[in-house]
């Protein structure tokens, strides 16, 4: 996934969430509410063994490494999962579509590997979130549906207790043996697709770590690199970088906010006190200081002077004329930079200590969100979370060749490290079919030397790996996930998008600091509240 937008604050939720509403789903959700969570017993993580990573993975979301492809492929799924039946897939693609099934060898070879006749309905970004609504709308669901978590779709619980399959029995605890591809994802992975205390769908893996700042070498070499032990060293070495044509940082004052808040120990997304209640991160005191530092940071000249939504930030930070820039993870940071200049590889800054708190970092959801099944007899449920369980397959099978790669000699050859690399049929092809179908679900994330262009590939699997084993020291999740809120749905991308408008402002000189807790305190009528009450009454009820 290559949009960093994906992960920003600002666009948490699709700006101007869509508001269209899942019609036909009954009222019997509705009744039971967002907070009728009950204790659910997460499927049972079972590491995949049979190919061993160079570096450990372990269930806290630190990635497994790869520094090669490993010489003797294993077979991942024992037998083909279909029965010859027709299977409808909803999902998301994020390169050029695939040619259509008709002119597509790679297609029809996915069909007769799966035993499936299956149909790909491939909505793109953007325009995902008004796609899903009207296939829902139209009645006829498709049989498996990508729910993304931040597209502002509206009234999930709704169709999932009406229209879709609950999974639970099938995979909670120990029954998700029978996926043996699907145990292998964490707790983590499995929480994002619970809803009212049920399991109701399969996770689509991603990277477990958030948003860092990763910064070019060379611009950040004067100051004896991109590393700070307080707010004040950090400001000195920006200004040490700043000069003639070269500005220390991106000037999206949002992500800014973000990535240091984490250093003066806001929360992630929401704080859990100790009464039971929650606050939201950006109403915190620990965010109004790190936006106090970034304003102190903007007047110190050390931001690029252009537009806070400027697209081309991470370009000008490879010809040097930025020296750093938000990224979604320390991978993405280190891939974008290695793809925009092979010879150059992110720095990252990991979090240090300001405000008196002890650094903290956000770790991502870990999915982009899970795939869900129509209502079917238990016979046909199955089948699908077969199909599921062989999209799944890891690294090293057979199969996760295949669904990436497509069929040596035609759709890929092997590099001169060994790793598979698509021919221009491949491209055509195979790359938009595996897209949407690795958005529906994969294997969990792994740092692999083939995904880093350049000459320092396993360098590269190495400095990755030991930047995610640093940040997991302090790595916090958000408590909220695995729990529903109507009302984040319906109000979170306005209120997202406002207070991101707000941050600019405020930076930009354009507004008062001083209009900022006056914003949440607003806020707190017009749905935040609402938000925080049905969170913290589901997570009172799994407790």
């Amino acid at each position: 996934m290559s949009r960093r937008s994906f992960l920003s604050v600002s666009t948490a939720v699709a700006a101007g969430a869509a508001t269209a509403s899942l019609t036909g789903c009954g009222s019997s959700a509705k009744r039971q509410s967002e907070a009728a969570s009950s204790k659910v017993k997460l499927p049972t993580y079972i590491p995949f063994t049979r190919i061993q990573p160079d570096l450990p993975s372990n269930a806290k979301g630190l990635s497994a490494g790869f520094l090669k492809y490993p010489e003797k492929l294993v077979r991942g799924v024992p037998k083909t999962p279909g029965d010859g039946s027709a299977v409808s897939v909803l999902t998301e693609i994020w390169v050029q579509p695939p040619l259509p099934k008709s002119r597509n060898d790679h297609w029809k070879r996915l069909n007769k590997e799966t035993g499936f006749d299956i149909t790909a309905i491939l909505g793109t970004d953007p325009g995902y979130e008004e796609k899903f609504p009207a296939i829902v709308a139209g009645g006829d669901l498709p049989d498996l549906m990508w729910i993304p978590p931040n597209q502002g779709l509206q009234h999930i619980a709704e169709l999932l207790e009406a229209k879709c399959a609950n999974i639970t029995e099938y995979v909670s605890g120990d029954a998700v043996k029978d996926y043996p591809n699907l145990a292998a994802m964490t707790p983590a992975h499995w929480k994002t697709a619970v809803v009212n205390g049920k399991i109701w769908g399969v996770p689509s893996p991603y990277p477990a770590f958030g948003q860092v700042y990763g910064g070019n070498p060379k611009v950040w070499e004067k100051a004896d690199g991109l590393s700070a032990t307080s707010p004040d060293e950090f400001l000195s070495k920006c200004k040490e970088v700043t000069g003639g044509k070269v500005w220390a940082l991106e000037p999206i004052y949002v992500n800014a906010a973000s990535v240091l808040s984490q250093c003066f120990g806001a929360p992630n997304k929401w704080r859990l006190n100790k009464d039971g209640s929650l606050t939201f991160w950006q109403e915190t005191d620990e965010y109004t200081e790190a936006l106090n530092f970034v304003m102190k940071m903007k007047k110190a000249g050390v931001f690029y002077p252009g537009d806070p939504k400027m697209a081309d930030a991470y370009i000008k930070m490879a010809q040097g004329s930025i020296g750093a820039c938000v990224y979604s993870s320390p991978y993405d940071a280190r891939v974008k930079t290695r793809t925009n200049d092979p010879e150059m590889g992110a720095e990252v800054l990991i979090p240090f200590a300001a405000g008196g708190a002890e650094p903290l970092h956000h770790m991502h959801l870990g999915t982009i969100g899970y795939t869900a099944i129509k209502k079917g007899d238990e016979k046909r449920v199955r089948m699908l979370l077969e199909l599921l369980n062989y999209l799944a397959s890891p690294f090293g099978t057979k199969e996760r060749e295949f669904l990436e790669f497509g069929t040596e000699g035609q759709d890929f050859t092997y590099d001169d490290q060994g790793f598979p690399e698509r021919t221009k049929q491949g491209k055509q092809q195979v790359e938009g079919l595996d897209s949407g179908l690795r958005t529906a679900t994969t294997s969990p994330f792994a740092i692999l030397a083939s995904s880093f262009p350049g000459t320092k590939s396993v360098d590269d699997v190495r400095t990755v790996y030991g930047m995610e084993k640093k940040l997991t020291e302090t790595g916090i999740r958000n408590p909220t996930v695995g729990h529903y809120s109507d009302g984040y749905t319906e109000h979170y991308g306005r209120m997202s998008q406002e207070a991101g408008d707000l941050v600019n402002d405020i930076v930009s000189g354009r507004k008062k600091i001083s209009e900022w807790k006056p914003f949440w305190s607003e806020w707190r009528n017009k749905g935040l509240e609402q938000m925080a009450r049905e969170f913290q009454e589901s997570i009172e009820k799994t407790a």
